[in-house]
């Protein structure tokens, strides 16, 4: 119900030989990835997502070959983009293809956390905003929506745990944007929630040794002060304004 017919014809003329095809052409994929031959890649990938389509790898690698490789063969910001977006959508499109597949939303959800992500990417912040004109989509909700899908859809790749710290860290993000761009009350729910989802780590992985969790915790309570403070001088200035 997931193809059209379109996508299902390849499927039915290719009959036993598609596996033996689909082998060929992984091999070929990887050598053209070696060989740093992208939109070859390109080709190669989209023939094997139509004969694999239930296959979620295909559409991982071939969403980071557009969103990360071809993307970074362009100067411009807005070429950058085109290929970012592709990628992404690709990926989501793969979702549909497999809606149980629990790999597939995490690397999506990634994704949508780390190409908007100032630190790493110069042209970032264009991104976001193109993302909020074109598909009316905040990246860190996307990520945030896309991550937390993975946690019930039984991930093989990684493991709960590390997910559910990505998404901790996800919402740290999401606040110090919100609050970057004026957006203080939004800022100001992803901390507390950030708080609430981190105590509630540290109840399920007392263990864990990868993260100083109650660092972190303390962090967000410093933030979510100065945030109410912030909050509530703005509240006072409008209010001493109205009342002028």
């Amino acid at each position: 119900m997931n193809y059209s017919p379109a996508e299902t014809i390849p499927l039915l003329l290719s009959g036993g030989l598609r596996g033996i095809v689909v082998d060929l052409l992984w091999v070929r994929a990887l050598a053209r990835h070696e060989e740093k031959k992208y939109y070859e890649l390109l080709t190669i990938n989209n023939f094997i997502s139509k004969l694999q389509p239930d296959f979620p790898a295909v559409w991982i690698f071939q969403a980071w070959n557009m969103a990360y490789n071809i993307a970074h063969e362009w100067d411009s910001p807005q070429n950058k983009w085109k290929w970012v977006r592709s990628g992404l959508h690709f990926a989501k499109k793969g979702a549909l293809k497999n809606p149980r597949s629990g790999d597939l939303f995490f690397e999506l959800g990634f994704m949508y956390a780390h190409l908007f992500d100032q630190r790493y990417f110069k042209y970032a912040a264009f991104n976001r905003e193109q993302l909020k004109k074109e598909d009316g989509e905040d990246n860190y909700e996307a990520a945030l929506f896309w991550m937390r899908k993975s946690v019930v859809n039984t991930p093989k790749l990684r493991n709960i745990a590390a997910i559910e710290r990505t998404i901790c860290h996800t919402l740290w993000k999401a606040a110090l944007c919100a609050e970057e761009e004026g957006n203080f009350g939004n800022a100001l729910d992803y901390v507390e929630t950030a708080i609430k989802e981190w105590k509630e780590y540290d109840e399920k992985y007392p263990e864990d040794a990868l993260v100083e969790v109650r660092t972190f915790i303390k962090k967000l309570e410093d933030k979510k002060m100065v945030l109410r403070n912030t909050i509530n001088k703005a509240d006072n200035s409008v209010l001493q304004d109205w009342e002028k």
